[in-house]
């Protein structure tokens, strides 16, 4: 039980954590989970590594390191089932947001938690430098390992959107928060000479690295910030960057 149950009781007292903790552990199947604050229940699948993500986001509060002020526009890249979205639109409420998840039971899952926040929207998607399709390298590793690259003629491939095209599109002239967890692409997105486009254009990031699988990602997000000044911290697994000047 350990370290877990105690994150459960500290967020939600002793009677609720210790609820939540035994039915998101021991439930399979579909559970629907209540939590203060949220304008509806958001849904989890049993005995999945969605309870990973729900202790991740809602019992250690790893996106929760304030914004320096009303954050009008986010995007969610690796939305998942939605949880970090949900998180994000309980903490500002009215912000807009585009969570973008390419796999299709998770995107279908992060709407269906989504639905009682019209300024959020899901595409089913991934994310890479440029518009394009993409591929999966390792079909038969488990999905959090999944390695992606652009896709060739004729093979299985998914869309993908970049960031600095979602940010052209937009009504917005900034990313106010940027979450990136994209399984490695990280490494792709921050090599690529153009991520200044929108990198240069963020006042805030929640970064998780993956080296462990896909070696280079520090050092290509390393390289690109050494033309920019953010402040950083590290929140959970997520490295934290906020814009010097914004603190100021």
């Amino acid at each position: 039980m350990g370290s877990h149950f105690s994150g459960y009781v500290k967020r939600f007292g002793l009677l609720q954590g210790a609820s939540l903790y035994a039915r998101t552990k021991f439930t399979k199947g579909a559970i629907e989970v209540s939590l203060p604050g949220l304008n509806q229940p958001l849904w989890m699948r049993g005995g999945s590594s969605d309870r990973s993500a729900f202790n991740q986001i809602f019992v250690n509060g790893e996106y929760e390191y304030p914004y320096p002020g009303t954050p009008k526009f986010i995007i969610d890249a690796g939305a998942n089932v939605g949880y970090a979205s949900l998180r994000f639109a309980q903490m500002y409420p009215g912000v807009n947001i585009i969570a973008i998840e390419p796999d299709s039971a998770n995107c279908n899952l992060a709407r269906r938690n989504l639905a009682a926040y019209p300024a959020v929207r899901c595409l089913q998607s991934g994310v890479w430098t440029h518009e394009c399709r993409l591929a999966i390298e390792n079909p038969d590793d488990k999905p959090w390992a999944f390695k992606v690259r652009e896709a060739r003629e004729n093979e299985p491939a998914f869309p993908a959107v970049s960031l600095g095209g979602l940010l052209r599109e937009s009504a917005f002239d900034v990313i106010d928060i940027l979450k990136l967890d994209v399984e490695g692409t990280e490494r792709e997105l921050f090599a690529n000479p153009n991520c200044h486009e929108w990198l240069g254009r963020t006042n805030m990031l929640f970064v998780e690295l993956h080296d462990r699988f896909k070696p280079g990602c520090e050092a290509a997000m390393e390289a690109a910030l050494a033309q920019h000044d953010f402040i950083r911290t590290q929140l959970g697994e997520n490295v934290v960057l906020v814009r010097r000047q914004l603190l100021s």
